[in-house]
């Protein structure tokens, strides 16, 4: 309805004119348009013929505005009358013009932002303002923690997108009333947060399984999103910053030196034991090793002797006198070189050489 207005206005009138100058009434400018035109019999001044023809002017223009083009990001929804009828993607188009038709060109392959918690300053990653009513969650044992975070996010459904929600939008984004990406998007997002940060333990947020918390709070955002009909694909989430309250900053950073002392320590008795434990195995095989080999050699010798036994037994038994005067003499053999020996005749004693160790004279 508006550009038929718009074409009205521009064949039917012009704007007055400054300085006192007379205003072109409607009959001069349906005179000079008529004068532009081909001489056509029967095409005067009043003719049916003639609004005929203005009205098919008036008509190709019209169909002419319904020509649009969407770009290699976008996509454009098709309505009629207000309901909706399809979906194109890029390139050049002609839908019904307004007020039958009417299209929503958007970009659906950008990848959009939103901030909880914070807002970011005018180059996009400081934080410039934070906003508590946000980021103020309870854990699970019953601790307070500051949790900023970014949700990186885009259309996948621009018909879910453009008509099945109702969302009053951002202005602090732009983002328009009706997109679902302003408060539905944020709220979405504080309450899978705040779900999940609920269920654990505080240190589980600050510091050792912060990633865990990033993907089970992007997996129920997803869920969320696909039971709302958002039309959104969350793509990701970041936490930036996961403090403890500002009141109790000191208090938790004495918790967390105290952790990093215990896990230093821990690691040092882990080297300890990693280092001592290979030495103790080792002496134990040596020693385990030296004591087979003694039990081997005991075990050897005291068969020896015994199959020794047995021999001198099986010879004993086969002529006991000769074997008792031989074991006698071997005996003798053994004892006598170690012993102090003396000859006793009627001129006295005498010592049977040698007289003693110091002399260079030996012999038996």
């Amino acid at each position: 309805m508006n550009n038929i207005k718009y074409l009205l206005d521009f064949v039917m009138y012009r704007p007055p004119k400054q300085n006192n100058e007379e205003q072109v009434n409607i009959d001069e400018v349906l005179d000079k348009l008529k004068g532009s035109m081909p001489k056509i019999p029967g095409l005067g001044k009043g003719s049916p013929i003639f609004f005929l023809f203005i009205l098919v002017i008036l008509a190709i223009f019209w169909a002419a505005t319904g020509f649009f083009t969407v770009g290699p990001d976008e996509q454009a929804a098709k309505r009629v009358f207000g309901k909706y009828i399809g979906t194109v993607n890029e390139g050049f188009h002609w839908h019904y013009p307004s007020p039958v038709g009417k299209r929503d060109v958007v970009s659906v392959t950008t990848t959009r932002r939103l901030e909880l918690g914070f807002r970011s300053g005018p180059d996009g990653f400081t934080i410039a303002q934070s906003i508590p009513v946000e980021s103020l969650m309870i854990t699970g044992d019953e601790n307070i923690v500051d949790v900023q975070a970014v949700v990186q996010y885009r259309i996948s459904s621009l018909k879910d997108y453009l008509f099945s929600v109702d969302d009053p939008g951002d202005i602090e984004r732009g983002i328009t009333p009706g997109s679902p990406d302003g408060k539905t998007l944020r709220d979405i997002t504080e309450t899978a947060l705040r779900q999940v940060v609920g269920s654990r333990n505080i240190d589980d947020v600050l510091t050792t399984e912060k990633e865990q918390v990033q993907a089970e709070v992007l997996v129920k955002m997803q869920q969320l999103t696909m039971e709302y009909l958002t039309g959104l694909q969350i793509q990701q989430l970041l936490l930036q910053n996961v403090n403890p309250p500002q009141e109790v900053q000191s208090a938790f950073e004495d918790v967390v030196k105290a952790r990093e002392d215990r896990d230093r320590i821990v690691n040092q008795a882990q080297a300890y034991q990693a280092d001592r434990i290979p030495r103790a195995v080792g002496e134990a095989a040596k020693i385990t090793e030296a004591a087979q080999g003694f039990r081997d050699g005991r075990i050897a010798k005291a068969r020896g002797e015994a199959d020794g036994f047995k021999a001198i037994l099986e010879g004993y038994e086969s002529s006991p006198e000769v074997t008792r005067n031989r074991l006698y003499l071997e005996a003798m053999e053994e004892i006598l070189p170690g012993v102090k020996k003396f000859i006793l005749d009627d001129s006295g004693v005498l010592p049977f050489l040698p007289l003693d160790n110091n002399n260079e004279i030996g012999g038996n």
